[in-house]
């Protein structure tokens, strides 16, 4: 009986590690203009706008994040902004990821913000055939102490 239980054991585990698994494939993702805010100390605002996660790819895709806003006001606030996005091994081919204009701010003293459009990360992570159109993307945190990454076209 022991065998057994180890078997089904393993048997979740494996079903576990693969529902892990994100992909968008033929697809059109529309968040045009999307907006989202956090507003108060210890604020976290987090937009994804075709996101794919774990072992994950996105694949003849468009995907459309043009004017889209993420914000959060306060201190110690957190913004984080994904536009077209794959990570833990990620991949994008044959993609056109629109993040123009895209927004994406925190507000206050200790605030963080990070934007990242057309991005793959993680081992063997890969952007093929791919185009990532950012004009105007902007990313900012203001205030004592803060910190801004932003990150356009990365494969790492």
């Amino acid at each position: 009986m022991q065998v057994s239980k180890f078997a089904l054991a393993v048997a979740f585990g494996l079903s576990s590690a693969v529902a892990l698994a994100g992909e968008i494939k033929d697809t059109t993702v529309y968040g045009y203009g999307a907006d989202n805010q956090a507003n108060g100390s210890y604020s976290y605002a987090v937009q994804g706008i075709g996101v794919a996660t774990g072992n994950a790819g996105i694949y003849n895709s468009f995907i459309e994040g043009g004017y889209a806003r993420n914000r959060a006001d306060g201190y110690g606030s957190y913004a984080s902004q994904e536009i077209g996005a794959a990570s833990y091994g990620g991949k994008l081919q044959n993609v056109y990821v629109n993040g123009y204009a895209a927004r994406n701010s925190a507000m206050g003293s200790y605030s963080v913000a990070t934007q990242e459009i057309g991005k793959a990360v993680g081992t063997g992570s890969l952007i093929q055939n791919s185009t990532i159109y950012a004009p105007g993307a902007a990313n900012a945190a203001n205030g004592y102490g803060s910190r801004a990454a932003q990150k356009v076209g990365v494969a790492q």
